[in-house]
């Protein structure tokens, strides 16, 4: 999957093509508000050159803009069920930037329980790795007993919100919830619990809490506005009442952002602004940990208990490397996957994935033997397998190597990147004459406060990123504080970014003392 996502974006082919973006100023209000065009003469039009954008717009020189219709409507927005393994995963790269991995520890450990104050040793949450929906009658009574405190009636359904699970979940546990609702994230921070913990069991609880909220009410906004045949359309909204969105708002920036001032029909407008914008098509983007198990579960393939140790796996053998949170295929990726591609095209298929877990389900529930299930794959892989077997005897898989501008300094030939059994390095093009290697390293623009040299980004045995000495061990400085460009004032020495955008940057320097808080936007 990640390697045919990876030759989608290589194959895509971006096409130019314009918008008419205008901002119109009403006579009750001088907050512009936003407006695109969508039909001219009542068709839709595509524009794909600025020409195309330049005739429209010497089309409205001078024209008036008058608003021809406004349509209000109430807009019920249901909250979103509690989490499953799936959406969890999700949601906490989203809103937390945890790779999957880190979530389902992290999950792991409210599962099997914290020291609370007054309860002992207790489990937060229910079982982590579950795909179903369903909630108990008790917890959703101990939900209620919380929002009627909290918030009130108005913040409880009329009836009780039902979220169906797809049709090949198994139902054996609840969906992810906390154990007792009763103690909110600020109660379980006080018992001393990890950072982690804390950030995910709030997502958790906020997320199950709001799942049994009313829903919220918004007052809907739509305007048509024309222009010498040019029709123009905005859209908008305002709260009318809350609900669920006081604990967990889950609408999208741009929503926010539509707001229209009170619009009349028959109203003329003025113009704000009125320009053409230049746009290109974007190929698909790279999968992403949360994106992918969201795929996995669209098509079938795995179950909750399995995302985490198959992403795990193509990362541990080099199959598939992060670049940011994106996931792409390296080299030695790409040939395997070309090599399976080739002598098993049956079996490397997202609907052969699916199949045989639909075949498993059907096992379990006592509808297919599973002896003549296993019969009918083995026969036709062994078949296959002997094929690709002698296919392949005497052949010699060579993985590509990564090419780098660097020039060996003792042969002076180009330098590329290869991968060993730890993972990529440099090496000489002019192996085997020339043997020299040398690990590949990351500079971060920083120099080390105790000797001058650079600072480059590490990693520890257990992979977590570091900053330390390029002359490290001589020099012993490391740090977990992130280097910058900035110096010190003081010194002249390189400042340190500690505790993230709202934390401060600091001076290692000895006696330097110097520090500056980044929460106040200075």
């Amino acid at each position: 999957m990640i390697c045919d996502r990876e030759e989608e974006i290589r194959s895509f082919v971006s096409q130019e093509y314009w918008s008419i973006d205008a901002k119109f100023l009403s006579e009750k209000s001088q907050k512009p508000f936003a407006a695109k065009l969508n039909t001219v003469d009542g068709e839709k039009i595509e524009m794909n050159c600025k020409d195309d954008a330049d005739k429209i717009l010497s089309r409205l020189e001078g024209a008036d803009f008058v608003v021809t219709n406004v349509k209000k409507s109430v807009h019920r927005k249901s909250p979103d069920a509690p989490f499953k393994t799936s959406t969890l995963q999700q949601e906490a790269s989203k809103r937390l930037s945890f790779q999957t991995r880190r979530t389902m520890k992290t999950a792991q450990e409210l599962y099997e329980g914290v020291e609370i104050k007054g309860l002992g040793q207790t489990g937060l949450i229910t079982y982590m790795r579950t795909d179903s929906l369903r909630i108990s009658d008790e917890a959703r009574a101990a939900a209620y007993d919380y929002i009627k405190q909290n918030y009130g009636d108005n913040y409880i359904p009329d009836k009780p919100k039902q979220y169906k699970s797809k049709g090949n979940a198994q139902d054996a546990h609840e969906a992810i919830r906390p154990t007792h609702p009763e103690l909110t994230p600020d109660m379980v921070k006080a018992s001393g619990v990890t950072n982690d913990q804390y950030k995910l069991y709030t997502l958790i609880w906020k997320r199950f809490i709001a799942s049994q909220m009313s829903n919220c009410l918004m007052d809907t906004v739509s305007v048509d506005i024309e222009a010498n045949g040019c029709g123009f359309k905005a859209s908008g909204h305002s709260i009318k009442f809350d609900g669920f969105t006081v604990l967990y708002d889950n609408t999208k920036d741009d929503e926010k952002k539509n707001v229209l001032p009170p619009l009349s029909k028959n109203e003329k407008l003025g113009v704000h602004t009125l320009e053409g914008n230049q746009h290109f098509t974007q190929p698909p983007a790279r999968y992403t940990e949360a994106s992918l198990v969201k795929a996995f579960e669209e098509t079938g393939i795995g179950r909750p208990s399995t995302y985490v140790p198959t992403i795990s796996t193509v990362l541990a053998r080099n199959y598939v490397e992060r670049d940011g949170k994106q996931l792409k295929p390296t080299p030695l990726g790409e040939v395997t996957n070309q090599l399976m591609c080739e002598h098993f095209d049956k079996i490397v298929d997202t609907k052969f994935t699916a199949g045989m877990e639909s075949n498993l389900d059907k096992i379990e529930n006592g509808k297919k033997s599973w002896v003549k299930t296993l019969d009918e794959f083995y026969d036709e892989f062994d078949s296959e397998l002997e094929k690709a077997e002698k296919a392949m005897e005497g052949k010699r898989v060579k993985v590509p190597d990564e090419k780098t501008d660097q020039v060996c300094e003792i042969c002076g030939k180009p330098m590329v990147i290869k991968i060993g059994r730890y993972g990529k390095f440099l090496a000489c093009s002019g192996f085997p004459d020339c043997t020299n290697t040398k690990r590949i390293v990351q500079e971060t623009g920083g120099y080390c406060p105790l000797c001058g040299k650079k600072v480059l980004l590490k990693k520890s045995k257990k992979g977590k990123k570091y900053y330390g000495c390029e002359d490290n061990p001589t020099c012993g400085f490391m740090t977990w504080d992130l280097p910058t460009e900035e110096k010190c004032p003081q010194c002249g020495c390189t400042l340190f970014q500690k505790g993230g955008k709202n934390g401060k940057l600091i001076c290692h320097k000895e006696n330097c003392g110097y520090e500056r808080d980044l929460s106040n936007g200075s």
